[in-house]
């Protein structure tokens, strides 16, 4: 439930990295990674070590990010700044997303997270850390569940076990207007001749996403706002008819599987702001991992990667360096949660 920060294909910093695309094909369905590395052939300057560093080993595994269902392979351009000196990042457009093959509706996240394993296998990759974001995060999980000898370390941020009746009530509005619209069954908003009731649907959907009555202490709420209006205002009838059924996806079982993880490092974050996946949903989650980290960061909500961008490739970066997480003035404390007894795996 995420969405990108970019408009499309930006080179990353100007040139000094590599970029491999990677056509895949698998049950039927065409679609494309994109693996980003330092250029052999450029100078790139040695990244700057997260405070604290003591000399521990740049991290080795490649880290596979799954992004949100509105993101494509192209939309962490900050994020891969900060981490591609350390290790090669793996983004996927998953089918039903980006340039990939649109999936079908009874194709849900085990599908997804079959297609990502094929595309580690596709790879040569058989360890990378995973990162999953929203609509990622129940891709990763199934997959550090399913595999945990594949996933070095796990990370989940902005995810629920189940999406609050609130939010669920206002995807499934959204994705039945969308639709409808698109197949031309009803008709769209009437609009004043200056777009305000598109407009008016773009801010209830970015009202899912930023925390309105904490604007006053989210950075760079206000342009993040605007950042998603502008995209939701741009979106194409095939773009939509996508966004509907990614809508409906979320919309159903559990995100979560029963059976928890173990044996996986992890990190479960979220902004402290967040509304859409709130705080406890977050902690809900990580207490089914066992052993797992987790954390807030400060004055950011369910889009803390575009508010904080820094501060969020810098926690990301310290976790895959295996360097502690206590005491960073941008985020809480790391708790470390029980397991229940109903959800430990095996």
């Amino acid at each position: 439930m995420t969405l990108s920060s970019t408009a499309g294909p930006v080179p990353v910093a100007a040139g000094l990295w590599h970029e491999q695309h990677v056509p895949l094909y698998w049950r039927g369905l065409r679609y494309t990674a994109r693996v980003v590395r330092p250029d052999p052939s450029q100078h790139v300057p040695p990244a700057p070590s997260p405070p604290g560093d003591t000399g521990t080993p740049a991290v080795t595994e490649p880290l596979l990010l799954l992004g949100g269902a509105l993101q494509d392979m192209y939309s962490w351009p900050r994020l891969e700044r900060r981490i591609a000196p350390w290790t090669p990042i793996v983004l996927v457009d998953l089918p039903g997303t980006g340039t990939a093959d649109d999936l079908a509706p009874d194709q849900g996240f085990d599908f997804l997270a079959d297609a990502a394993l094929h595309l580690l296998d596709h790879l040569a990759l058989p360890r990378v850390n995973v990162l999953g974001t929203s609509y990622g995060a129940p891709i990763a999980y199934r997959i550090a569940q399913r595999h945990p000898d594949r996933v070095a370390r796990l990370l989940l941020a902005g995810t629920t076990r189940r999406v609050p009746a609130p939010v669920r009530a206002l995807l499934r509005e959204v994705a039945d207007h969308l639709e409808a619209v698109v197949r031309g069954e009803e008709p769209p908003a009437q609009d004043d001749g200056t777009g305000t009731a598109r407009r008016e649907n773009a801010e209830r959907l970015v009202d899912l996403l930023i925390n309105k009555g904490a604007r006053e202490r989210v950075e760079q709420s206000d342009a993040a706002r605007r950042l998603l209006c502008r995209q939701f205002l741009r979106t194409a009838p095939t773009e939509a008819l996508r966004n509907a059924a990614c809508h409906r996806r979320l919309l159903g079982a559990d995100l979560i599987p029963d059976g928890g993880i173990r044996g996986v490092p992890a990190l479960v974050f979220t902004g402290e702001h967040d509304i859409t996946t709130t705080p406890d949903d977050n902690r809900s989650v990580a207490a089914t991992i066992e052993g797992a980290a987790f954390v807030l960061l400060r004055h950011a909500d369910h889009m803390a990667h575009l508010e904080r961008d820094g501060e969020y490739a810098e926690l990301v970066l310290r976790f895959l360096r295996d360097l502690p997480l206590d005491g960073l003035p941008f985020c809480t404390s790391p708790e470390y949660l029980p397991q229940p007894s109903a959800h430990r795996a095996g």
